[in-house]
């Protein structure tokens, strides 16, 4: 794409975009944009307004000439021209003074084509109850729910009870059930089988119900006489195995865990803001804050440094200037939120546009495409492949249903094992009848 800047007295620059080639190799806008369409156009040209920022111009970079090299949101917009059924040549104005400095802020930008025909703003603009008085925004292209973003503090976070943590209170519960029933089992088939260790009182028997199981093995306290006792001592052994194994592993991952946490502050008066946007308001009204100490921010590298040196105890931003922060500095960092929600950014025409529904519609097509992920994955920094999160997770505790195979298990082989010693007592008994009624 060729680039033609043209100057006129105070007017800022004009940036107009001719057919079939890229923006300085930031984008493409591909060999379909200038394939004649059949529906005539209501605005053949369509004048473009695009913001000025100092930093976050992954969305819109405007150079220190004025020209506009491109950002995610003049990508998604030029794709949504592509996708109308009617061709529009975009001519792109940078909103700059004389100086080349930014020419106001985003209301001021809006305010600019309020009554305007053929004309619109492309750039990272958040929808607002106010802005909505004076113009009309398309379908958002991006959530923008309100977030803290803070520095996060390496904690171990481990209490005296930290070793009981790998499992739930159910699944300790409930092994500890597993025992008491696989004890009755072997006391059952002990009895069955005649073995007078289990020839004691009743409160002795409950005694060896709960030690049994373990003291057999560790102990050799007793001998089995069940051939069926013997198997079902082996597979809980071999339960109660598998079972210390996964809750060393767990326990290892809790007491290792360097874990990451939020260090919200008690109030907002000594907070960051993104320079020039809405959120100032927002927090004096919503926060119950003054303006005496709220710092304005206006790149990354400029909340990095505030949160590190202190001079900011939080930063108030939108989530999608959030996330592209957490994805350059993510590892000591966090979000928490939202603590409010918005409409969400989009492009803004004037009311009354004839191109408003056609763009809202192109919108949502450039949204469910891949061509957005791409576009978030080049400017933004957001990997699709990388499945790794900035801030590790805390491992979960293992429920019941972690196991529910293995008590099933266990269960039928109790089962099995009852009802095979009964069947082998009852074999044995009719051998010994007829020979005892033969001696007499």
């Amino acid at each position: 794409m060729v680039a033609n800047t043209t100057l006129s007295g105070r007017q800022p620059p004009l940036l107009t975009f001719t057919a079939s080639a890229s923006l300085h190799h930031l984008y493409i806008l591909g060999p379909k944009w200038n394939t004649p369409k059949k529906l005539k156009s209501p605005c053949p040209t369509l004048v473009v307004w695009v913001p000025k920022k100092d930093g976050f111009t992954e969305f819109v970079k405007v150079n220190d000439q004025s020209k506009l090299e491109g950002g995610f949101s003049i990508a998604i917009f030029c794709h949504a021209l592509q996708l109308l059924p009617y061709n529009v040549q975009p001519i792109f104005k940078p909103f700059v003074n004389d100086k080349g400095e930014s020419n106001g802020t985003y209301d001021q930008l809006l305010d600019h084509i309020e009554g305007q025909t053929c004309e619109a703003v492309a750039g990272d603009v958040t929808i607002r109850g106010n802005r909505a008085q004076h113009v009309d925004f398309t379908i958002p292209y991006l959530n923008s729910e309100v977030y803290v973003l803070v520095r996060g503090s390496h904690e171990w976070n481990q209490t005296l009870w930290t070793f009981l943590r790998p499992f739930t209170w159910r699944l300790w519960i409930t092994i500890f059930a597993a025992c008491i029933c696989t004890g009755v089992a072997l006391a059952f088939l002990e009895y069955r089988e005649g073995n007078p260790k289990f020839s004691c009182p009743v409160y002795t028997q409950l005694i060896m119900v709960i030690w049994f199981p373990i003291s057999t093995f560790f102990f050799h306290e007793g001998k089995i006489q069940n051939r069926c006792s013997k198997v079902v001592l082996v597979m809980w052994l071999s339960m109660i195995f598998i079972v210390i194994q996964i809750f060393t592993a767990t326990l290892s991952s809790w007491l290792t865990l360097d874990q990451l946490l939020a260090k919200l502050p008690s109030s907002f008066e000594n907070a960051g803001y993104q320079d020039g946007s809405f959120l100032k308001d927002l927090i004096i009204q919503r926060c119950n804050c003054s303006d005496k100490h709220l710092v304005p921010l206006r790149s990354v590298e400029e909340y990095k440094n505030s949160l590190s040196n202190g001079s900011v105890n939080a930063i108030v931003d939108e989530l999608p200037y959030i996330e592209l922060f957490l994805a350059k500095y993510g590892s000591d960092y966090m979000k928490f939120g939202p603590i409010y929600q918005e409409a969400g950014i989009a492009f803004a025409f004037p009311r009354g546009s004839a191109l408003l529904q056609d763009i809202s519609r192109a919108v949502i097509n450039v949204t469910e495409s891949k061509f957005m992920m791409d576009m978030k994955k080049k400017y933004l920094g957001f990997s699709t492949d990388d499945k790794s999160q900035p801030n590790q997770a805390r491992p979960q505790s293992l429920d019941v249903q972690s196991f529910i195979g293995l008590f099933i298990f266990m269960g039928t082989v109790i089962i099995a094992a009852i009802v095979s010693s009964e069947i082998s007592i009852m074999r044995r008994n009719r051998k010994v009848l007829p020979v005892i009624s033969t001696d007499k």
